[in-house]
């Protein structure tokens, strides 16, 4: 269902201040909206219904600053939405390069996943430097071989500047995103063959019975296990956050980011010159017999971005809509 932009925001701004103040709630919005208009679903408004949505959260504290140096900053979230947190560890970090060509910081004791991590990571890539960020979650995925959940979903998100739209490289280490299941729950579907295991490590179409299984690496092989448990221990045991959810933590999530400035190693304005004739060669490379177009990771959503912003309008499951009371 089509919706206007500012309806929809003016919408999800009252539902957010039902626990948070008018500039809380505005940049987890911002966070929503662009995920809706890059058609990104299972990361978007989906947030806001379900068992544990966003604007009922309850914080236990305010954000605080744990340790801080000119190049590296660990925050705890206080339970806070991460993708409020998120957001300020990323000014944060965009900050500390420009400032010393270098920046790191990570994020514990937050509530809820961030999202895509390619909205962070675009926001750094537009300040001319390169955003590197990853996450760890309560555990839903199982290891190569096992059938016990033990990794997050566990993503990782790249961001390079060009002298045209930034390269915005985004993925789940999992074969779904945990919101996938949420979304097919909710729809009353089932999730695709291969993708996740019941309980008893048989494969399962059916979400509740994944949900309460393990889902898969996203190769199936101990490639895609491999990188998921190395984006647990940097959003883990480095981010001071949990590890596999063992009884040392109660579930919660853990980010890193990083900023590098590309001066560092190269002249900025030739590494985005090289960095978009190296978009131009890929995409002007030869294409399979049937294939139109080569497409760069992250072109579909910003071009979804792009006809919203055109139009002024979004398309939004009208299941999530009606979850919400919009319609």
């Amino acid at each position: 269902m089509k919706i206007k932009i500012k309806e929809l925001k003016e919408k999800v701004m009252k539902t957010l201040m039902q626990n948070f103040s008018k500039e809380e709630a505005e940049r987890i919005s911002e966070y929503l909206i662009w995920a809706e208009m890059c058609g990104i679903k299972t990361q978007g408004l989906l947030k806001l219904i379900g068992d544990n949505p966003l604007q009922k959260i309850k914080p236990l504290h305010k954000i605080k600053i744990e340790k801080d140096t000119k190049l590296s900053q660990v925050i705890n979230a206080g339970a806070m939405p991460a993708p409020l947190v998120s957001q300020i560890a990323t000014d944060n970090v965009i900050e500390k390069a420009k400032a010393h060509g270098f920046g790191i910081v990570a994020v514990h004791n937050i509530f809820s996943s961030n999202g895509a991590q390619g909205f962070y990571v675009e926001r750094i890539a537009k300040e001319n430097l390169i955003g590197i960020m990853c996450s760890r979650s309560p555990a839903s995925a199982a290891a190569f071989d096992g059938i016990d959940p033990v990794f997050g979903t566990n993503p990782i998100g790249f961001g390079f500047p060009t002298n045209d739209e930034p390269i915005v490289f985004d993925m789940a280490t999992s074969a779904m995103t945990w919101y996938g299941l949420v979304l097919a729950k909710a729809r009353g579907e089932k999730i695709p063959e291969n993708v996740a295991i019941d309980n008893n490590g048989k494969i399962t179409t059916i979400p509740d019975e994944a949900m309460k299984g393990a889902l898969l690496p996203f190769d199936k092989s101990y490639k895609g296990s491999g990188i998921a448990m190395i984006i647990e221990i940097l959003a883990g045991p480095l981010a001071s956050s949990a590890w596999v959810d063992n009884k040392t933590f109660k579930e919660e999530w853990g980010t890193l980011l990083i900023a590098i400035d590309p001066n560092l190693l190269t002249d900025v304005k030739k590494f985005k010159e090289n960095c978009s004739d190296l978009v131009k060669k890929v995409k002007s490379s030869r294409k399979k017999e049937g294939i139109n177009e080569i497409k760069i990771p992250g072109e579909d959503s910003r071009k979804s971005y792009q006809e919203a912003l055109k139009t002024g309008f979004i398309e939004v499951d009208e299941l999530i809509l009606k979850g919400l009371g919009y319609i």
